[in-house]
């Protein structure tokens, strides 16, 4: 377990405290209003902003607050307590900084780094395409460099967070040179013209975050460039991304935990207040059951997300491993105790305005995000066979 500083202890827990009024203040009392008008308020993520959770992976050389994914695990999955939504529009913008703390040039982390810190600037994450997830050998996004500078792209991306208000992309793109694929930095002052569109898409849960599509017709970005610069970083992209996605996966994991406590919470208080045969739920076993069920998981994915966000701040060999299975074991509990829940809450869970109806349609979301969990789970098992 890694052991912080006493200045970098004090500012991961006053981000913490921070982020544990706003859950308290603002989002647990509005959260179900914005669900179901399918919007993140503007002023809310400004507010988070504003706290410093977009720019806390920054180094402090670069005007952020230096702190490590271990430091963040319990601020992630605060916000996720009152949204899910809000920990995934803040996960881009980190996954951007470990790929150019970790991959970017002098030049390009000096140009993007100090605007992530001060709040100027969000970012977006993009690998997925209509016909290619996980399966990056699909990939048909190209890029080549144009003779005025920059790169000229083709093709389509899906499921990009924050893609219609980010100041800047990282995508995954053929770059003409490389028969892998490299990561591309794209600064967004094209986006929503005839050469880069932009559509919306809809989504049963996970609402409030904008989920759009991108259509690249021999689009010039003057600034465009290949992450790392076109020696160092050309056809990298590939183990570029699993850098920035072991971040991803903790961020995901810490939805959750998230979700898995605000179901214990439900339980809690379904066992607490609801009166059956002459008493109230908790007095019956089964209430114990499912209390203790629930409470047991949590701790376990509690351990296992922390073990791998210490990997990934420390960068050893089991990080992508370890990040992984938290993921998934995360992600598998949370679809799990929204069931064990919904058996103390019965018909009730399934009104529209419940949280644990939301929970229900959120909770799928993070078997998802950040790669499926069958596709994870092949990929562990490779390992393991060679």
């Amino acid at each position: 377990m890694s052991t912080l500083s006493p200045d970098r202890a004090d500012v991961a827990a006053a981000l913490h405290a921070a982020t544990k009024h706003l859950l308290d203040e603002e989002l647990l009392p509005n959260v179900a209003r914005w669900d179901r008008d399918d919007v993140l308020p503007e002023e809310v993520l400004q507010r988070i902003v504003e706290l410093g959770i977009t720019g806390a992976l920054v180094p402090a050389e670069h005007g952020g607050q230096g702190l490590g994914v271990a430091d963040l695990v319990h601020v992630w999955r605060t916000l996720s307590q009152g949204w899910i939504s809000i920990t995934g529009a803040v996960n881009p913008t980190g996954l951007a900084t470990t790929l150019l703390v970790r991959h970017g040039s002098a030049e390009q982390q000096a140009r993007w780094l100090p605007r992530i810190a001060s709040g100027e600037l969000l970012a977006s994450f993009s690998i997925t395409e209509p016909q290619a997830g996980s399966d990056l050998h699909k990939l048909e996004t190209s890029a080549r460099p144009h003779p005025d500078g920059g790169l000229v792209l083709d093709g389509a991306k899906r499921w990009v967070a924050g893609g219609r208000s980010s100041g800047v992309v990282f995508l995954m793109a053929m770059v003409e040179g490389s028969e892998k694929p490299s990561c591309v930095i794209l600064p967004a002052d094209g986006r929503g013209t005839r050469s880069w569109r932009v559509e919306d898409l809809d989504k049963m849960g996970y609402r409030g975050v904008e989920s759009a599509a991108y259509v690249f017709e021999a689009h010039h970005e003057p600034g465009a460039e290949v992450l790392g610069g076109d020696t160092d970083g050309l056809g990298r992209g590939p183990r570029q991304m699993l850098d920035a996605l072991d971040v991803g996966r903790v961020n995901v994991a810490c939805r959750a935990l998230g979700i898995i406590d605000r179901c214990l919470a439900c339980a809690v208080a379904e066992s607490t207040t609801r009166e059956i045969a002459g008493g109230l739920l908790g007095d019956h076993t089964h209430a114990h059951l499912r209390l203790g069920e629930i409470v047991s998981r949590l701790m376990a994915v509690e351990a296992l997300v922390l073990r791998a966000a210490d990997a990934v701040d420390e960068q050893r060999e089991d990080a992508g491993p370890l990040a992984t299975a938290a993921k998934v074991v995360a992600s598998d509990t949370a679809v799990w105790a929204v069931d064990r829940a919904a058996r103390l809450a019965a018909s009730r869970s399934y009104g529209a305005d419940d949280e644990l109806a939301r929970l229900r349609r959120d909770a799928p979301q993070t078997q998802i995000g950040e790669g499926a969990n069958d596709a994870l789970l092949l990929a562990l098992a490779k390992g393991l066979l060679g």
